[in-house]
Order: C-alpha cells, then sequence, then structure tokens
C-alpha cells in the first residue's frame, strides 16, 4: 500500500497533530473477520478482494480543523475497488468526511455513519486508490478509527478457468446488453451485486418497492452481515461483450428481517434510494417442468450476465426440468441446466411466462437448482412490501394478490367480512380473484336517514355512505 501527503496534510499534522497514522500491520487477516462470510461447502460466494489491516486515527477527541482540511490518499496498485472498515466513528455536528476515488465517485459521512452504529463498512470506491478527506469546523466528538481495508483482486470478469462445476455443456451466459431491448433486460436490472464485509460477493434482487432485498441464507445470515453489504446497482459492461465496466449506485443493508438456513434465503432492508431499479415480483407457485425460464446474476462477482440460453434444454433455452427437485430438503427446489457459478447464490430465478421470481438460484451441480418461492413466500408475506415495478401483470391464480385483483388465494389483502360491512363469518376467494361472500354473515344494520336499509340493494345514499368510510351489507 502507498499512502501519500497532501501538503495541507502536512501542515496539520505539523501544527495540530490531527491524525496518527500506521503502515498495515502483519498479523493475519483472519484477526478482523470478513462479516456476512459463509462457511461450507454449499457456500458458492466468491472471493473478489483481501483484507489489509490498517490504522488510521484521529485523537479522541480530535481538534477543528481551523479551516483547513485534512487529506489522505490511500492506494494499493492494480487494486479493483477499496473499501474501508470503521471501528469506530462519532463525528460532531457540521464535520464530515467524504470518500472519493480519483475519478469523481464520492461518498460523504457524518454523525456515527451508515445505519448510526459507529462501526461499519464503508461503500467501496472502484479503482486502486481511495481519498479520505476530513473536513472539521466544529471538532471536540470522539472522531474516526479506520482498521481494516477491503482491497479488490477480482478483475471485471475473470477469464474462464475458475470454479465453473455448474456451466452445464457449453457457457451460455451472455452479457445483459447483448439482450437490449428485450423484456428479460428490463427485468434483469432489478438483480444486484453483493458485496459482503472487504472481501465476499453474491447476487440478488430488488423484492419490494420499499426497498427491501433478497439473496441466499449462506451468502447473508446475521444482522452483522446485513450492515456489512453493500448492494450494487446496474453493474455491467456498456456493451454486448465490449465497452467498459460501471454501475449507477447501491445501498448499504440495514436490518435483517427474516432468513432460514433451509430454504436458504435471506430478506433484509436497505438505507438509500433504491428507486432507480425495478423490484421483481413474487411468483407464488410451483413452475410445472418445462416451463421456460432465466437468471440474471453475477457469477463470479463480475459484471452482470443473463442466462437465457441452454445447449442442455429442449429448444436450446434454458427450463424447469425436475419441479420438484431436492434442494436442503426432498422438495424445496427446482432443477435446471440454466448456467449458473461461484457467485452466483442469491440470483433471481424468472418465469418466462410470468416475467416473476419463482426461485432464488442457491445450487450447482448440473443439475443446478433454486429455492422455490412458493415455499419461501408463507414466511415472508407478512414483512414484504407491495411490488408495483415490472412483472407482466397481475397473474390470477399464483396466490399473490397484485394488479386489479381483490384477492388471490389465501393472499385476501387483509380485507375480511367485517371490513366488506358484515357483520362477521370468513371470507374466501373465487378461482377468478374476486371476493367470495358467501360465508360471511349477512347481518344488516339499519342506518338512521336511509343511509343503509338493509333491502340488499345498493342505493346512491347507500353507495356514497359506504364510500364516505360507512359500513353497509347492501353495499359491500
Amino acid at each position: 500500500m502507498k499512502i501519500r501527503y497532501s501538503a495541507a496534510q502536512v501542515c496539520l499534522l505539523a501544527f495540530l497533530a490531527v491524525m496518527s497514522i500506521q503502515q498495515p500491520a502483519a498479523a493475519a487477516p483472519a484477526a478482523v473477520p470478513a462479516l456476512g462470510t459463509a462457511s461450507g461447502a454449499d457456500s458458492d460466494q466468491v472471493k473478489v478482494g483481501e483484507l489489509e489491516l490498517v490504522s488510521i486515527s484521529t485523537p479522541h477527541p480530535y481538534l477543528a480543523d481551523l479551516g483547513v482540511s485534512w487529506q489522505q490518499v490511500v492506494q494499493y496498485p492494480g487494486a479493483t475497488y477499496i473499501r474501508v472498515h470503521f471501528s469506530g466513528f462519532d463525528l460532531a455536528p457540521g464535520d464530515w468526511l467524504e470518500i472519493s476515488s480519483p475519478f469523481g465517485e464520492s461518498r460523504t459521512y457524518t454523525g456515527r455513519g451508515i445505519n448510526d452504529s459507529g462501526e461499519f463498512w464503508a461503500f467501496s470506491v472502484l479503482g486502486d486508490t481511495a481519498v479520505l478527506t476530513f473536513h472539521a469546523p466544529t471538532g471536540g466528538a470522539y472522531g474516526f478509527a479506520v482498521d481494516s481495508l477491503g482491497r479488490g483482486t477480482q478483475v471485471v470478469f475473470p477469464l474462464p478457468g475458475g470454479q465453473t462445476e455448474s456451466v452445464c455443456g457449453t457457457q451460455d451466459w451472455r452479457d445483459v446488453e447483448c439482450y437490449n431491448p428485450s423484456t428479460e433486460y428490463d427485468r434483469a436490472k432489478g438483480a444486484t451485486l453483493l458485496l459482503i464485509g472487504c472481501c465476499t460477493s453474491c447476487s440478488g434482487f430488488r423484492a419490494s418497492d420499499s426497498g427491501q432485498f433478497m439473496t441466499n441464507n449462506h451468502c447473508i445470515s446475521t444482522q452483522g452481515g446485513v450492515q456489512s453489504t453493500e448492494v450494487r446497482f446496474l453493474y455491467q459492461l456498456a456493451g454486448c461483450a465490449a465497452g467498459s465496466s460501471g454501475y449507477s449506485g447501491s445501498v448499504m443493508g440495514s436490518q435483517l428481517q427474516k432468513t432460514d438456513g433451509v430454504l436458504d434465503y435471506t430478506l433484509f432492508t436497505t438505507t438509500g434510494d433504491s428507486s432507480s431499479i425495478p423490484c421483481l415480483p413474487i411468483d407464488n407457485r410451483l413452475p410445472p417442468a418445462g416451463e421456460r425460464m432465466y437468471i440474471a446474476g453475477h457469477p463470479l462477482g463480475g459484471v452482470k450476465k443473463l442466462s437465457i440460453d441452454s445447449d442442455r434444454d429442449s429448444g436450446g433455452k434454458c427450463a424447469v426440468d425436475l419441479s420438484p427437485c431436492a434442494g436442503n430438503d426432498p422438495t424445496s427446489d427446482i432443477c435446471y441446466y440454466c448456467d449458473t457459478t461461484n457467485g452466483s447464490s442469491g440470483s433471481p430465478v424468472l418465469s418466462e411466462s410470468t416475467q416473476k421470481v419463482v426461485a432464488i438460484h442457491h445450487f450447482g451441480g448440473c443439475y443446478n437448482s433454486g429455492v422455490r418461492m412458493d415455499r419461501i413466500y408463507p414466511q415472508i408475506s407478512g414483512l414484504l412490501g407491495t411490488c408495483s415495478g415490472g412483472g407482466g401483470g397481475a397473474v390470477c391464480g399464483n396466490g399473490v394478490k397484485e394488479g386489479g385483483e381483490q384477492c388471490d388465494g389465501s393472499d385476501l389483502g387483509g380485507t375480511t367480512c367485517q371490513s366488506l360491512g358484515y357483520s362477521g363469518g370468513t371470507l374466501s376467494c373465487n378461482a377468478d380473484c374476486t371476493y367470495n361472500t358467501s360465508q360471511c354473515t349477512n347481518t344488516c344494520v339499519p342506518v338512521p336517514g336511509g343511509r343503509c336499509n338493509c333491502d340488499g340493494t345498493c342505493s346512491r345514499k347507500e353507495r356514497n355512505y359506504v364510500n364516505s368510510g360507512g359500513k353497509c351489507a347492501d353495499c359491500p
């Protein structure tokens, strides 16, 4: 690592002794674990970096900078990204730390940092250089301490020869831009790269309008793992097997909402704005064998790929080959030959017929397999927000109330007989996704003024009464 000092920094070191800086320690990287890393033979996270131990610290408390900002440049020649870990962070109001790259990429941190935690992984900056600029017009607070850095070692997309045990036959995935324009290209925008801690990567996808994301349990399974995760959008090449790589933005993991080891999923919230990419609606059904499907993700931690074609399936397109099949239990998965590899874990498996997520990819081996969303959905339905972004419209019969449906299967959207104006009973859903009120108790309560006269006919006055919040069984 090279550390360069600006003229302003030299002045501050001489006059204020603002910072204490040491070269990276020789201790083994295992001394500071990368949060969220998985263990066990089933994991196909991909290692995309190395942990470097450093000590960069303000005095505690630190002094005001008297109008002169402190700056430090950290460089690891050849690194693909640099990610800073703060073991302590607490700045006075009005003070801020900026971490930037020489190419204009920049993030600002204030207060106690991301998630107000005081200990966190910062957003990564692409390239081999990170510039830390500290502005402290106020001073007097704890300051910050950096104990480690993540140094990226993975190239944009590796040459063949890595672990490809999940590539079935010829490697068929292609850059997403090769399919632009198409519905598959548009849906693939919701798939994301997850940078977990300093050094590992998985795939994931945006699951709701409110910024919830999903990936595998073997990628992230703890609150610490969630908060160490940077979710990167649209990390891809500018053209079809051509052009430079880049990404459009990122958010940081916030709260672990639900995780399960057998079904190998994790649902988590994020901080920041993820509205620039679509959410991918869940398809709460078991897709039959033969149904066409595709996978969007980041194999080997590289730029986004689409697996649509398959030289192992009839017609040359990816399809569900076994449904159900064995995963962590005898019927937890669907199986396919669609190409994946290390780093593809957490990728959304989408149906070509509904353009919704039918599984989360997690195992390789030809067959490859993903955990069924119809097994996962009952565990997260009460937590998962709505998804209005893309997805091919409402599909009646998939068990998820969406679009203009009143209900779908057991999903009544919280509606009850009582909320429809009945005195009691059990509401159900018809096959055409409309309410079935035949088991609701039709005891009508008259309301003075004719606003509900219980004659079985919905009059205009009764309808106005209901529209303004009243209850009348004549106008359910």
